[in-house]
């Protein structure tokens, strides 16, 4: 499954819960039978079956036994206004994002565009209340300070929290309900990739086309937690697999342009003669540009050197398009954004817990 893929299941639920929400099936009436909407979306019954029952445990739907299936109550507080839109004039949404992660060009760019897209699919018609808001890394600017004293507590989604300490503790003191998204939290809600099966996955599907002298072209671990993963991810298939584990088979590097940074640590293994038959690059770009040198250097790719991506955002755009473990970055937005907005609407009948949702990548081989 790519990024971009939706599973049918998650498709026919979204659909289902805009009707709910947008009253085309009023709280008590009777919900449409399992062969009315199998005929509908044309997929399987265990498909259907899913859809539903995460409906009926998310509270849209209720069963009743001899009866049917019926769309639950729903708080009148909570019941969308007369323009089909969530009130969110006193529980607004407010994506935050670090201001030099915005700015940022290529794979990295497409990433947070992708997270984005999950949560305006999400949010719906209510995604043109929620703002986003480009704030300064490791501070609280004064345009951010203003607007959070202005602004009755609401709803924060903050991509990469990491980013921001101080404006997390602040937002947690002003009772603002926090989702903090592609990072693992243990004080807020969080939606985040199983970095550590993505570098497992690449390294295996390396170790499983033959490849025993692999090499991880990372970036610096120190400065992101995915990397750190992705490193455990990569020690882990090789441990599994009885193979040896060469230090200089894992350099670090990051570079302003990320393909830079794969073809000079791929030009460190060649000046060191480190030999190698398999490469993963902890992103596209890295690969792509890992893959560029060893062909200029009369390497035989991929019969003598194979290679493997992580983030499968470019890795179809590449010369000689790259099998990638694909992240959920779009399916990442969207489930911050949909589980933020079922805790704001229930939240009389949810016990102050924090959810960690972790998302599973998937192999894409080309």
């Amino acid at each position: 499954m790519t990024t971009t893929t939706i599973p049918k299941y998650l498709r026919v639920k979204r659909q289902l819960i805009r009707e709910i929400e947008s009253d085309k099936f009023p709280p008590g009436s009777a919900f449409p039978s399992e062969y009315q909407l199998l005929e509908r979306f044309d997929v399987s019954r265990p498909t259907l079956i899913r859809s539903l029952t995460e409906l009926v445990n998310e509270g849209y739907l209720t069963r009743q036994r001899g009866k049917g299936t019926f769309v639950a109550q729903r708080n009148p507080s909570n019941q969308n206004n007369l323009n089909g839109q969530h009130n969110l004039t006193a529980n607004p949404f407010t994506v935050f994002i670090a201001q030099d992660t915005a700015n940022l060009s290529g794979p990295a760019r497409e990433i947070q565009l992708r997270i984005l897209r999950g949560i305006q699919e999400a949010l719906g018609d209510s995604y043109n209340g929620a703002a986003i808001r480009q704030t300064q890394r490791d501070k609280i600017d004064k345009q951010t300070r203003a607007f959070l004293e202005s602004t009755p507590p609401g709803t924060a989604l903050l991509i990469e929290p990491s980013c921001f300490t101080a404006l997390k503790q602040l937002l947690i003191e002003r009772s603002w309900e926090i989702w903090s998204i592609n990072e693992k939290t243990d004080d807020t809600h969080c939606v985040y990739i199983d970095q550590h099966h993505a570098g497992y996955l690449a390294t295996r599907y390396l170790i499983d086309a033959g490849c025993s002298k692999i090499a991880l072209l990372n970036g610096p671990c120190g400065s992101y937690w995915g990397f750190e993963a992705r490193k455990q991810g990569y020690l882990q298939a090789m441990t599994d697999a009885g193979l040896s584990i060469n230090p200089k088979r894992m350099p670090e590097l990051a570079h302003s342009i990320d393909s830079e940074a794969g073809r000079a640590m791929m030009r460190q293994l060649n000046e060191q003669s480190v030999d190698v038959d398999g490469v993963v690059g902890a992103s596209d770009s890295k690969a792509m540009g890992a893959m560029a040198y060893a062909i200029e250097q009369g390497h035989d790719v991929p019969g003598k050197i194979k290679f493997v991506s992580i983030d499968n955002t470019l890795a179809d755009q590449a010369e000689r398009p790259l099998p990638a473990v694909a992240l959920p970055f779009e399916t990442m937005g969207f489930q911050a954004a949909s589980q933020a907005q079922f805790t704001q609407t229930q939240r009389r009948y949810l016990t102050a817990c924090i959810t960690q949702i972790c998302l599973r990548p998937t192999l894409v081989e080309r």
